[in-house]
């Protein structure tokens, strides 16, 4: 019967059943994964991306091109492998690649809501779950990462969906370590996860299935020293770039202040309702002796450590860096609403059915403050949309490029219009001439920012008072932007007045 079992062809009716039933399974994950991501697109329309970002999609058209992209150029940020490649897949998109790549970071945060939502349900019940997912879903500071393309959320997403898939199958091995590998093309924080994962993996495991692990574990980062070896000679690229771009932009932070601000960043991605409610959560699962929360509480410590422990060597500290403990934090949110469902009848659910009310209530209660933080994100999104679009306009003007064609280098005051104006101008790596701190010659071209209510803050008090050097006229000015040229075709001056120091 066994033999007569294998020959026997599936029936196509039935091929077909199992595929329409998978499909069916899939819908409500495609619908939770679409659905922010259209809600903020159709409320914000995005139509730029943030700095990082936009050098991403710059390094992917000069490797296109055949040149070398500048990763050690003034104020470039740390090169993440996945982000360029991604990058070269927006291309094609042309003038709309920004957009194409803010599509795929909104869609990343419908895919981090999905699962965080699955784990939620996993651990206590689809309520639980679908608290947790709200959570993800509805703060401002996760939806404007989404809206200006901050990679960040695809990171989350990768490394809590390998959480759900050990979370599933306890010691699952290598389809974990394949996520958290992806995800380690994008930040070297999963690299840890993944040492951390083998080491729990190791004992009892052979000679073969360790090597397996090993590679596996070790893959991200030897192709992120490669691709640094390859393009700048120095395989710690990303690292020394990454530890001396934390000082220049002021974002490293004493260690007496690392504690404090760290919390202050979790309270700020949750909302302090929620962030309230996470102790809760976290004594509810211990109170029950709930195991299957400990692969999630590790990967949030673990990540939370690293962090930590990289501003106290000088690295960057900065919000969006927490996105993805704090979406694994909004799990215990959940349980702390809704995980007294999981609880038999009595005293004891009575009381935890209590406390996840009133934080239930204290988020309800919240609702019109967090209604005034989405009116600042939408009036944030517009003004810097404003500036972006004028910054374009520099690069498509007639003028300006028939300049920079025949000189081939612009001066711009301060680091944060180099990416796009580049972009914009089709420039090659090295073609823009950074004027900030101490430096007064300037190049054939100057881009000087203009005192306008909707730029960048540091730029209407530091830059916007910069004066052209003697001689230079007016080549072309929009709203927020003025270009200055040279009085020779390609000459060179000094600013009337110095540039102001350093941005924060």
């Amino acid at each position: 019967m066994a033999t007569a079992s294998r020959s026997t062809p599936v029936p196509a009716a039935v091929r077909r059943g199992g595929l329409a039933a998978r499909a069916l399974r899939a819908l409500p994950a495609l619908a939770v994964a679409a659905g922010p991501a259209a809600l903020l697109a159709l409320a914000y329309r995005p139509s730029y991306v943030n700095y990082d970002a936009r050098y991403s999609l710059l390094w992917a058209r000069d490797i296109l091109h055949g040149r070398t992209p500048d990763y050690t150029g003034a104020f470039a940020p740390t090169p993440h492998p996945l982000q360029t490649l991604v990058s070269v897949l927006a291309l094609p998109f042309g003038d709309d690649s920004a957009r194409a790549m803010a599509a795929l970071t909104l869609l990343s945060l419908g895919a981090l809501t999905w699962v965080v939502y699955r784990l939620g349900a996993e651990l206590g019940s689809p309520a639980a779950g679908a608290v947790a997912a709200a959570v993800v879903a509805s703060r401002p500071a996760l939806d404007r990462f989404a809206l200006i393309g901050y990679q960040d959320l695809a990171f989350a997403a990768l490394v809590c969906w390998a959480v759900l898939l050990e979370l599933r199958r306890p010691r699952r091995g290598p389809a974990v370590l394949t996520a958290l590998a992806v995800a380690g093309l994008i930040r070297p924080d999963a690299w840890v996860l993944s040492a951390l994962y083998v080491a729990y993996l190791w004992r009892g495991a052979d000679p073969r299935r360790r090597a397996g692990l090993v590679a596996l574990a070790a893959l991200a980062p030897l192709v992120w020293v490669a691709q640094d070896w390859a393009i700048t000679g120095e395989p710690l690229h990303s690292l020394h770039g990454t530890q001396k771009l934390a000082g220049e932009v002021r974002r490293s932070r004493p260690p007496q202040e690392i504690p404090t601000r760290t919390a202050w960043y979790f309270k700020l991605l949750l909302l302090w309702p929620a962030a309230l409610a996470v102790p809760a959560g976290l004594l509810l699962a211990w109170r029950t002796r709930l195991r299957r929360a400990l692969p999630l509480l590790a990967a949030a410590t673990a990540l939370t450590a690293f962090i930590v422990l990289t501003a106290l060597i000088g690295l960057a500290l900065i919000q969006r860096y927490l996105v993805t403990p704090a979406a694994l934090l909004a799990v215990f949110y959940g349980l702390g609403v809704f995980g007294w469902l999981r609880l038999p009848p009595g005293a004891a659910r009575r009381r935890w059915q209590a406390v996840g009310l009133a934080a239930l209530a204290l988020s309800l209660a919240y609702i019109p403050w967090q209604a005034g933080l989405f009116e600042r994100l939408d009036r944030r999104v517009h003004n810097e949309g404003r500036t972006y679009a004028d910054l374009r306009l520099v690069g498509k003007s007639a003028a300006v490029r028939a300049r920079f064609e025949r000189c081939g280098a612009i001066s711009t005051i301060g680091h944060r219009p180099v990416p796009d104006l580049r972009w914009w101008l089709d420039g090659r790596p090295g073609s823009i001439d950074l004027v900030e701190g101490s430096k007064r010659r300037v190049g054939p071209l100057l881009l000087v920012p203009r005192a306008r209510p909707w730029l960048w803050a540091e730029y209407r008090t530091r830059f916007a008072k910069v004066r052209p050097p003697a001689g230079y006229g007016v080549l072309y000015r929009n709203r927020t932007w003025t270009v200055y040229a040279a009085p020779a075709p390609c000459g060179t001056g000094v600013l009337a007045r110095p540039p102001g120091g350093d941005e924060s």
